[in-house]
């Protein structure tokens, strides 16, 4: 007979205001969703969120409503998430209420439906948003034919190709039965939140999985530009970007103090060469993603038609710079110091630590990326620095993505240096 394991129950206790949150963590998100059905999950996770069998969405929300509760179904590329939050008084009536949901979702026909459409129209929403247009493209041709360049939230041909069997199929097979994390925090103790956990929740006879099985990323090579055709753009969106950093990559902590110091402040040479000195942006800066294969480093600014192309070339110039001169000594200390003092921003709150000790736990973080995230920072050297960025951030093999009216800024985009290809798209594409 098959022995049930012990849930694992990651607490963070706090007595200075009378509020509890609770979590409730699968590994498991956007990553699943069958090619051509891009969108499943979250969907799942909505229809989820309209309450358990047995109980009308509304008499659901009227429940949460009575017991001061907000709740919440959030499904990321890795994982999904129930996050629910209540008074102390209320948690024992909240955590049965989430279990329902969780557990013995209702799954109807007429609320899918409801759900279905209102995703259709988000994507005719996003439309209307330039900088996520961008955004989107960036991903797309940065990781084509790959997992990490899907979106989360689906294309209007696969929510069209996605049932409510579907839906179901997914909650059946991903999260009904699976092993799942739970997180608590605020005023509770720990073995008060063992005891509900216990007394409420089922209990599982696998552990959970350990990674994602995904295959390696590859950058194209070359610089290729696209343009997201937009009629009467007298703004652009501007992304430049290539792959960054694995969570498990020896350079990760010297390649965020790096790119912090390149293009993570107002400090920072892309800030002030962009908007400081010339003014084409009111914002600039560089991001650095990681994730269990190398995810996305990218650039973002929002120039005007007339400086677009000159302000790419200028953060190809700055880029090229970063990479083959590294970072001066006052730079990096500069970088060091900023990442140390909003450090504690990340830590503040119970339901903050909380979030850093479930990442741990469901997406593989290495446990001293939390609990020495300091000595980590202040342990950079310079040579590292710039060893890191030159081996991680390759300036000729980049994704050029700008949303714009295309016959304003083809031309002065094809004359970029190193530019290997220019397509234009539609935006609504």
């Amino acid at each position: 007979m098959t022995r049930a394991t012990k849930t694992k129950v990651l607490i963070e206790s706090s007595d200075v205001l009378p509020l509890v949150d609770i979590e409730i963590a699968f590994r498991v998100g956007s990553l699943q969703d069958p090619i051509g059905k891009e969108g499943l999950a979250q969907l799942t996770s909505h229809l989820m969120r309209r309450g358990p069998h047995g109980v009308s969405a509304e008499s659901f929300e009227e429940r949460l409503a009575n017991l001061g509760a907000r709740l919440s179904v959030d499904t990321a590329m890795r994982s999904t998430r129930v996050r629910a939050t209540t008074l102390r008084r209320n948690l024992e009536s909240l955590i049965e209420l989430v279990a329902d949901l969780v557990w013995r979702p209702a799954m109807r026909a007429r609320d899918f439906a409801k759900l279905k459409r209102h995703a259709q129209a988000a994507l005719l929403a996003r439309l209307d948003d330039d900088q996520t247009l961008g955004a989107i493209q960036l991903r797309e041709r940065l990781f084509a034919g790959h997992p990490y360049g899907r979106s989360s939230s689906g294309s209007a041909d696969s929510l069209r190709r996605i049932g409510l069997q579907d839906v179901k199929r997914f909650y059946a097979r991903y999260l009904e039965k699976e092993p799942f994390i739970v997180g608590v925090s605020g005023d509770i103790s720990d073995s008060e939140a063992q005891s509900l956990v216990r007394a409420h929740f089922p209990r599982r006879t696998r552990k959970m999985n350990g990674k994602h099985d995904v295959p390696a990323t590859r950058i194209p090579r070359g610089r290729h530009v696209v343009i997201v055709d937009k009629p009467e753009r007298t703004q652009t969106q501007l992304y430049i970007g290539t792959l960054g950093a694995r969570t498990h990559d020896r350079t990760l902590f010297p390649l965020i103090v790096s790119n912090t110091a390149f293009g993570g402040t107002f400090t920072g040479p892309l800030m002030q060469e962009v908007r400081a000195v010339r003014g084409w942006s009111y914002g600039a800066y560089s991001r650095l993603m990681h994730s269990d294969q190398r995810d996305a480093w990218y650039m973002w600014s929002a120039p005007s038609v007339e400086y677009s192309a000159d302000c790419a070339e200028l953060q190809l110039d700055l880029l090229d710079h970063w990479v083959d001169e590294g970072l001066a000594k006052p730079t990096l200390k500069f970088a060091q110091q900023y990442l140390t003092n909003s450090h504690c921003f990340d830590r503040d709150t119970p339901s903050k630590r909380l979030e850093s000790r479930l990442d741990i736990e469901l997406l593989g973080v290495p446990r001293r990326y939390v609990e020495h995230h300091d000595e980590l920072i202040a342990q950079v050297t310079c040579k590292q620095a710039s060893d890191a960025t030159r081996a991680r951030i390759s300036p000729r093999d980049l994704v050029i993505v700008v949303v714009a009216t295309a016959k304003n800024v083809q031309s002065a985009f094809e004359k970029l240096p190193g530019v290997k290809s220019v397509e234009v798209v539609p935006y609504r594409a």
